[in-house]
């Protein structure tokens, strides 16, 4: 399989990044690293695919090592997961090795998981590749070794679900569709899509699923991690609110696994900077623009329930429109590193989610909607062109977007159909 291939068949980072894949394989690393380190609270998409799919995953890991030149592949799993790490050793040989892990939040950021498997920092605003390494998520070496165009997603189904459940899905399908096929067990309810850390609250239902997708979680109205997001909706809430509340106390950064890693994140001082700043003379700290936004210090770190993660956020916005840039010696790991990790069992009881069910089998559902919505821009870069027109008839599988300019992915049916409509942002297919 070459590079080509996998360009045209419009593969992705699945992990949520989107990154179009071929462009990261176009790197040579020494070391190609497996994120099988799933780690957000209730998901468990990656590692149905593992327990289901474990010999097509290894067959993508094995071509995205022969198309980079990487020398050692390493698959990054947490040390909990015993069945599968025992079936796993058995089909790995010659440069594949596993790496166990303990059970922690944030173990799947790329820059921490190259750090525990490999023992190579990354530098501040550097990628992996510049130690040696690349990192490819499960769902994204399982589309590899498909060698098909990527028109299905993997889902997690959780929280207040009956029966919590992994489903694969025709991408453009809408959340509602997808969520009928399950009894939900609150009347109000409010839904986070792609993980209770770092995704985000969805009120329109008939949002689809792109090749991004990675969880639907069913939450009752006034839950924690509802109401916790609600209160932070915009950057003036999280202004107003760490003005008014703020007390220094530094847990935020000193539970921030950037900053542990020796990045100069310090989300007291984004908080502190809020503080202080009025409007026309914003302060800034230049570390905030390597903040990873996993939620650690806002979710669980603050005493006080506000919003370090959003204070960094808005500092990173203004990092980007002054153009500054944080330059600084060569970082090194805080001495603290290893005995201030977040234990998930720790996160999931602080988030109040240890009410619902911690698992996700791989189930069988089918789902055939009449139409889905496809959309030109799943993926970081710039959106897809249409390459059909209204009316026109389409199978599963066909091209119907281009990659655009620079960096970007082609994009295919998901359903036999007729193109109904072609607007800015999607294309829409309607079932014959």
């Amino acid at each position: 399989m070459r590079i080509e291939d996998i360009a045209n068949i419009g593969v992705i980072g699945a992990g949520g990044a989107g990154f179009p894949t071929h462009v990261k394989l176009a790197s040579h690393p020494d070391t190609l690293i497996m994120n099988a380190a799933e780690c957000e609270p209730l998901l468990h998409k990656d590692m149905e695919i593992l327990h289901h799919y474990s010999d097509e995953v290894l067959d993508g890991f094995r071509t995205a090592m022969t198309i980079t030149g990487a020398i050692h592949g390493i698959i990054g799993i947490k040390e909990k997961h015993t069945d599968l790490i025992r079936t796993l050793k058995q089909k790995l040989s010659g440069n594949i090795r596993l790496h166990t892990i303990g059970d922690f939040y944030p173990a799947g950021d790329e820059m921490i998981l190259v750090y525990l498997t490999t023992g190579r920092v990354v530098q501040p605003g550097e990628l992996p590749v510049s130690v040696g390494c690349l990192v490819q998520n499960v769902e994204t070496l399982y589309n590899i070794a498909r060698n098909v165009p990527v028109v299905e997603k993997f889902v997690s189904v959780a929280g207040a679900v009956e029966s919590p459940a992994t489903v694969k899905v025709p991408v453009g399908i809408s959340y509602a569709e997808i969520l009928s096929k399950f009894n939900i067990r609150t009347r109000r309810y409010k839904v986070r899509l792609d993980g209770l850390m770092m995704g985000r609250l969805e009120e329109d239902l008939n949002q689809v699923v792109t090749k991004r997708s990675g969880a639907i979680i069913v939450l009752p109205h006034d839950h924690h991690c509802v109401t916790m997001y609600q209160r932070f909706a915009t950057a003036h809430d999280t202004d107003r609110i760490a003005k008014a509340s703020c007390d220094q106390c530094s847990y935020c950064t000193e539970f921030c696994p950037r900053y542990l890693l020796g990045h100069p994140v310090r989300p007291e001082i984004a908080m502190r900077n809020r503080m202080f700043t009025r409007e026309g003379n914003p302060f800034v700290d230049l570390g905030s623009d390597f903040c990873c936004e996993c939620n650690l210090c806002t979710l669980y770190a603050c005493p006080e329930g506000l919003d370090p993660k959003g204070a960094t956020i808005i500092e990173k916005k203004i990092l980007a429109e002054q153009n500054l840039k944080w330059e600084g010696l060569p970082v090194t790991v805080h001495p603290m590193a290893e005995y201030r990790k977040v234990p998930s069992k720790k996160l999931i009881q602080r988030l109040d989610v240890q009410r619902f069910k911690d698992e996700g089998p791989l189930l069988a559902m089918a789902f055939r909607p009449d139409r889905v919505r496809i959309p030109l821009s799943q993926h970081i870069g710039s959106p897809a062109k249409p390459v059909v027109k209204k009316g026109d008839p389409v199978k599963k599988f066909d091209l119907i977007g281009e990659a655009g300019t620079g960096i970007s992915t082609n994009i295919h049916a998901s359903i036999d159909g007729t193109i109904k409509e072609i607007t800015g942002h999607e294309i829409v297919i309607q079932r014959n």
